[in-house]
């Protein structure tokens, strides 16, 4: 992996084949600092309804990405506009 941070305070991550490769095992991918952590769903807008409705809680959080990795693979999403969501509460 490659994680270099640009002058304007964007992050540019390279990954390798095998890191992908880990991230598809459900074993995500950690930046050197601790920042940034990469996984991968085969099924995102399940994990995204699912996530929006957690309420923010952590431990819900990580089984839910545990549980999307093993769901079906889908096909392209279709394009749509960034959605941010914000939790009322973090835990």
């Amino acid at each position: 992996m490659i994680y270099m941070q640009a002058t304007e305070g964007r992050k540019i991550i390279v990954l390798e084949t095998a890191n992908i490769e880990e991230i598809m095992k459900n074993r995500p991918a950690i930046t050197q600092d601790g920042s940034v952590v990469i996984g991968w769903t085969p099924d995102a807008v399940w994990l995204a309804d699912k996530l929006m409705d957690s309420g923010g809680d952590g431990a819900t959080i990580c089984r839910l990405i545990d549980e999307a990795v093993k769901r079906p693979q889908k096909g392209p999403r279709p394009h749509h506009e960034p959605h941010e969501h914000r939790f009322s509460k973090v835990t």
